[in-house]
């Protein structure tokens, strides 16, 4: 009798448990989640642009030449297509003499966070030169009070997602303690009130802490780390220094007047989307001179785009997004230290 009655209790938990989980599953595929391999939201849902490498033999060792792109919208595939633009003027030069490869994992919106978490998951891949730039989207995570601030940019719910979900690796087996860490952390961002800042634009009323640089230190770990990971691969790490454009004498406050001064693009963001301007300019040039001093003490490839963008209207849409003539502009310097600077000559 109790023997029957263990096996009752057994297959009554086992029922229980497998339909909690497809419904917690289908639950979190309303949301966007894979069914079958629920873990995999890191590359559908935060970053799309990685999917396409999963599964790749990507390798520095044979005749293509693979070159990954990390960085923001500027030089994403959407806003320049800074990699076919590229790849062009390459082909020119090189002929059928080498073949390249290129990986651009930009996306808008993100950070020196993102671009170390994405070369992370990468780790399996090996290329011939990895490309960074990227140094204003992090003033998004300046603008929020001091005591809320936090280095690994948990105040970001977007980062505060990813970490839970990396937090769970047994989320393609069960989705049950994973859903159960949301709802706890729910519960506790309510009872707390728990402040977050977005991801992709800044609260007006918060724009005014972006005065103070909080993102000084966090910029220049991310980097470092990128620095060394790229050291224990072997893969080359290309630094360039941001370039953007703020009108001298000019006081842009986000309005549609501001685009006054630029290229007249068809997409085109307000400063706003990053900060007050003043604190906006003031977060680049830290970020940028946090880069520039790792490239000389560390060693590390270096090119100042921000010298090479010429301080004319025309060439932005925006104080950091290259209007056509700017992205012409831009591949063409870029291309040109490619080649002048060996960079994809090192393995002939």
């Amino acid at each position: 009798m109790a023997w029957r009655s263990f096996l009752f209790s057994l297959i009554f938990f086992v029922i229980l448990f497998v339909a909690t989980e497809i419904i917690l599953r289908i639950a979190l595929v309303c949301y966007g989640y894979p069914f079958l391999k629920p873990g995999d939201y890191l590359y559908t849902g935060f970053y799309p642009t990685l999917k396409e490498m999963i599964g790749k033999d990507i390798r520095s060792d044979d005749e293509v030449q693979d070159i990954l792109i990390l960085g923001g919208s500027v030089i994403s595939t959407p806003w320049s297509n800074m990699e076919m633009r590229l790849d062009t003027i390459l082909q020119k030069k090189y002929g059928k003499s080498k073949k390249f490869a290129f990986y651009n994992t930009a996306a808008a919106g993100h950070t020196s966070l993102d671009n170390i978490i994405k070369y992370k998951l990468l780790a399996d891949k090996r290329f011939d030169l990895v490309i960074y730039y990227e140094a204003i989207n992090e003033n998004r995570a300046n603008c929020i009070p001091d005591k809320d601030f936090r280095a690994d940019y948990a105040h970001i719910k977007w980062y505060s997602d990813i970490y839970l979900l990396q937090a769970h690796p047994e989320i393609n087996f069960t989705v049950i303690p994973y859903v159960c860490a949301l709802v706890i952390r729910g519960v506790r961002d309510k009872v707390t009130r728990k402040v977050y800042v977005s991801q992709d634009m800044v609260d007006p009323g918060f724009a005014k802490f972006g005065s103070n640089i909080k993102t000084a230190l966090p910029y220049r770990e991310n980097l470092t780390n990128m620095i060394n990971i790229s050291n224990e691969r072997g893969d080359a790490l290309l630094l360039m220094k941001y370039a953007s454009y703020f009108p001298e004498g000019v006081k842009l406050t986000g309005e549609q007047k501001d685009m006054d001064h630029f290229a007249g693009c068809h997409y085109a963001s307000p400063v706003t989307i990053w900060g007050q301007a003043d604190n906006v300019k003031k977060g680049i040039q830290s970020h940028n001179q946090i880069l520039t001093d790792l490239a000389k003490r560390k060693g590390t490839h270096f090119f100042d785009m921000a010298a090479n963008m010429p301080q004319d209207g025309r060439f932005f849409c925006d104080v950091c997004h290259v209007s056509e003539l700017g992205a012409q502009n831009f591949a063409s310097k870029l291309a040109g230290h490619l080649i002048d600077s060996r960079l994809l000559e090192h393995s002939d």
